[in-house]
């Protein structure tokens, strides 16, 4: 009966669902993935190194996560509705601003707009909307919410590329700014179109919640603050979890020509292979998905980054373009598996109550992870240091941060 329940759940709110997962696929112009695909015209363009065009990154990136602290509450405060038409015209004028760059300084506000309204803004509203509103289903649902992101991992590599060889790296920006606005804004806005009854109902439910806290029942959950969560030592046991799958995915994925090129492997296989990173993404969130509604995100926390350690040894060890794969399982993995255990562990430690302020730190959090590992990679690659070197790097922080995690949950218990 209760397996009835959560199905029911999802099913009638499917509108809910399949914005969710829209909105996730329409992310991908602010994310790694999308902005790697030029990295070879913008440096030709604007005469940058790795080293340069990494820094230009970090310092648009970290003025998102900085922004996002204040722009991630929103969410909190005003119809969900008018926050992602905001959001999804912002995301157009960034990739308008991208194509239109006349140099370093034009790229680096268009970096810094496509990391706010996309990585930032658009995944925190996909993944925000679900956790807060499902309430039984939370694994199930951020894992079809999670295939937004995979889809684009999967077929945008190819399309972007083969659109960049047709029109040109600037056009294919004006492109992606005409879906934004002429394709994805109205599509998803006629999906929420029943919004206020949905949102009722969960102020109704919040109600029995706060009530249930007053009453001092046994049964209520602690609707935390941020400022609350920022004095739990619990936040800092898990920072480097929520720290890693950025930051090393987000090197990987942004310096990929690079480490193609140094492993001598084949770009080509590389876009090939790719798809195998979305299908790992795909299973693995699906099964994490259900984990997480069995067992709870809390007890899953310390373990989703192991994958990454898997990737960082095949990194050390790969010789032939074959080693692609190996790769690309182990990080699509852990990126499936970021999204499914994440976003609802917030919601379970901490309460719904302020999710999305509590989730925007969070996502400040990743963006910083994600403004640092291209500038450091970049760096280290102009230092000549090797591809396997860092792949040994990937394993030693993921297994401390993993057991620090493990621990501070632990403790907690």
């Amino acid at each position: 009966m209760l397996q009835q329940n959560k199905r029911s759940e999802l099913i009638e709110d499917w509108r809910l669902l399949a914005f969710g997962t829209l909105a996730s696929l329409a992310s991908a112009p602010g994310q790694t993935l999308v902005i790697s695909l030029f990295n070879n015209d913008i440096r030709a363009a604007f005469d940058l190194t790795h080293g340069d065009f990494g820094q230009l990154y970090m310092f648009g990136t970290l003025a998102s996560a900085a922004l996002i602290l204040w722009t991630g509450k929103l969410i909190d405060q005003f119809d969900l509705r008018l926050v992602f038409a905001i959001t999804t015209i912002g995301l157009a004028l960034a990739c308008f601003v991208a194509g239109s760059a006349t140099g370093p300084f034009s790229l680096l506000i268009a970096l810094f707009l496509l990391r706010q309204f996309g990585q930032g803004l658009m995944s925190h509203i996909s993944v925000t909307s679900v956790n807060r509103y499902y309430e039984t289903v939370r694994g199930k649902a951020s894992a079809i919410v999670g295939q937004g992101f995979s889809f684009a991992e999967a077929v945008l590599p190819l399309s972007i590329s083969t659109l960049i060889l047709i029109v040109g790296w600037r056009n294919s920006w004006f492109v992606l700014a005409a879906v934004s606005v002429g394709l994805i804004l109205p599509l998803l806005l006629l999906l929420i179109a029943d919004h206020k009854k949905r949102h009722g109902r969960y102020l109704d439910r919040l109600a029995i919640l706060d009530e249930a806290s007053t009453g001092k029942s046994s049964d209520a959950q602690r609707q935390w603050t941020r400022g609350e969560m920022l004095r739990d030592p619990v936040f800092y046991g898990v920072f480097m979890v929520v720290f890693v799958p950025s930051f090393f995915n987000t090197g990987l994925m942004f310096h990929h020509q690079h480490i193609v090129a140094a492993k001598e492997w084949s770009l080509e296989t590389w876009y090939i292979f790719l798809m195998l990173y979305a299908g790992s993404a795909v299973v693995f969130s699906l099964i994490s998905g259900q984990l997480v509604d069995r067992l709870g995100a809390k007890k899953l926390m310390p373990f989703f980054t192991l994958p990454i350690a898997l990737g960082g040894l095949a990194l050390f060890l790969g010789e032939s373009s074959t080693w692609i794969g190996i790769v690309l399982v182990a990080f699509g993995a852990a990126a499936g598996m970021n999204g499914t255990v994440v976003s609802p562990f917030w919601a379970e430690m901490y309460g719904v109550k302020h999710l999305g302020s509590i989730k925007s730190l969070a996502a400040a959090v990743m963006i910083f992870a994600s403004a640092l590992s291209p500038p450091a990679y970049g760096i280290l690659f102009d230092a000549n240091v090797s591809v396997a070197t860092i792949g040994l790097g990937n394993v030693a922080f993921v297994v401390v941060a993993s057991l620090l995690a493990w621990f501070s949950l632990r403790s907690r218990r």
